[in-house]
């Protein structure tokens, strides 16, 4: 009979103890010398049944040596090695190994998937290794919310700042300070009580030769992570980072109703007084201005938004937002610029202006708009009047007076407000309208590289509500390497296909001016922490 056979384990200590690799594949030699079994290939990995099947690289590994060799059975040491996990993807495995015509080898014993007993049994006993493994789920969490409430530190790393005795230890988890990285503590502090933003915070430490968490720099987000730690006034926090819904990215809730908050579970790097300093602290601007088309630009429908690394800076789209591009900043800024410039010195857009401002139906609505206001205006002075007269007769009492002569002072104001718009829009001079935009798209093109960026800005501001963008990426597949993880390759471009702009001028609210075919590159992606 020729076999596949699976060895693995769920942790990297389950690989050295009990029932190890190595004892496993021991056992496996054994009842195949005796029974006469050839091996086709053999299979070692160390990856935990609760996984999805396609992040499981040896089961897939397996899989794909089965469709290619068609042995007649797959070994493993237990089931529960094969069927600990989620039942569709459990019996969608079972379902094709049956298919297949494979037998499962369980330490020796043959289960024959063609039998409707064995199939039974093997399903049984599927439940109960996943019975199993949820009641070990339950019994973990169930301790790490114990050690919670004792102020004990139960999973995970230790900050930046602090140590967990070793195991044995009477004190373990009970978090001890590091001296050495304690003082970067608190000179992180400091700096933040003087007024200093995360991105200055982080240069200071970088300038003082300090290495981060990790041993390289710091950045501005390890910088505010740290600041608005409470483990550093001596508080132990747990439960409180809490995914969003419909994003991959979480929230700091310490207000959430699961979040324990012990305080003075161990020592204090800062005090509290400190502490709480640092988080009235507001951020500092990134940039002392916006950029060019910050709050005016959108792409592929997400709202544009700034971020920049140590190297470039880029647009992209809000955090948590799935498939939005990143394009850098300069590129982007001219190419839009470059279109915009382009669309407004087009004589088919000065056409279109020309035609609005003549059209005579605009016109009589804006007349007839004026009358309707007016009329309106003179009816709310008189019930003014008139309120004045009752209030003198006593016919209505002083709250009543103020009540309903403030509302219809109110409905005033926003009349001539209103009166004074239309005004503006029926007295303007079309000619000299017209003569400005002329100068203007004269001015545009001859100064398209001397104009500042506050000055273009200025210009987009007063002329444009809404500037889209559409990019797409061109697909490449990613490769992986030997062990199933992705290569590292450099990013795929993102290319422009059209810039339109909604004008801000208000009878050109239909007209869009689009650019075709303008490339742009993208960065790489930042890895988030």
């Amino acid at each position: 009979m020729r076999v596949v056979a699976l060895f693995r384990v769920s942790t990297e200590r389950q690989a050295t103890e009990g029932a190890s690799l190595d004892a496993q594949e021991r056992k496996y030699l054994e009842l195949a010398a005796q029974s006469g079994w050839q091996t086709v290939r053999t299979f070692r990995g160390c990856e935990s049944a609760t996984m999805a099947t396609r992040d499981r690289r040896v089961l897939q590994e397996v899989l794909a040596c089965i469709r290619e060799t068609e042995p007649d059975a797959i070994y493993v040491h237990e089931q529960s090695r094969l069927t600990r996990g989620d039942e569709l993807e459990v019996a969608t495995i079972l379902r094709e190994l049956r298919e297949r015509q494979l037998k499962i080898i369980i330490s020796g014993v043959v289960r024959d998937l063609a039998s409707l007993d064995e199939r039974f049994m093997i399903g049984i006993q599927s439940l109960v290794d996943r019975a199993e493994s949820e009641r070990i789920k339950e019994r973990q969490l169930r301790g790490k919310r114990e050690k919670a409430l004792q102020g004990l530190k139960n999973s995970g790393i230790c900050p930046y700042g602090y140590l967990n005795p070793p195991k044995g230890d009477p004190n373990r988890g009970r978090l001890q300070i590091v001296e050495e990285q304690a003082i970067a503590v608190r000179k992180i502090f400091n700096h933040a009580c003087k007024g200093a933003g995360v991105l200055k915070i982080a240069r200071l430490m970088n300038q003082e030769g300090i290495q981060g968490p990790r041993g390289g720099k710091w950045a501005k987000t390890t910088v505010s992570r740290l600041l608005k730690n409470p483990v550093y006034r001596g508080c132990h926090a747990s439960g409180v980072w809490k995914a969003e819904t419909g994003s991959r990215t979480f929230k700091f809730d310490f207000g959430h109703p699961d979040a324990i908050i012990i305080e003075d579970a161990h020592d204090a790097i800062v005090s509290r007084d400190i502490w709480d300093a640092a988080q009235e602290i507001h951020p500092q601007p990134r940039t002392s201005s916006p950029r060019l088309l910050s709050g005016l630009m959108s792409m592929n429908g997400f709202k544009a938004t700034g971020d920049s690394s140590h190297k470039q800076s880029f647009y992209r789209a809000p955090r948590g937002a799935r498939g939005g591009p990143w394009l850098i900043t300069g590129e982007v800024d001219s190419a839009v610029w470059t279109a915009f410039v382009k669309a407004v010195s087009k004589s088919q857009f000065l056409g279109l202006i020309l035609e609005e401002i003549q059209s005579k139906q605009v016109a009589i609505n804006l007349a007839d708009e004026h009358t309707r206001l007016a009329s309106r205006l003179n009816k709310l002075e008189s019930r003014l009047g008139r309120l004045l007269d009752m209030r003198a007769d006593g016919e209505i009492t002083a709250a009543e007076f103020r009540e309903r002569s403030a509302e219809a002072r109110n409905e005033i104001r926003t009349i001539k407000d209103r009166i004074r718009e239309v005004g503006e829009a029926t007295d303007f001079d079309a000619r000299s309208m017209i003569g400005q935009l002329f100068a203007a798209a004269k001015l545009l093109v001859a100064s398209e590289t001397t104009l500042t960026l506050e000055q273009r800005r200025s210009v987009l501001e007063r002329s444009v509500e809404h500037i889209a963008v559409k990019a797409r990426r061109e697909r490449q597949p990613q490769k992986k390497d030997d062990l199933g993880r992705y290569r590292k390759v450099q990013q795929r471009p993102w290319i422009i296909e059209s810039v339109s702009f909604d004008m801000r001028i208000k009878p050109l609210h239909r007209a869009r001016l689009r650019a075709h075919n303008l490339s742009c590159s993208v960065p790489p992606v930042p890895v988030k922490p």
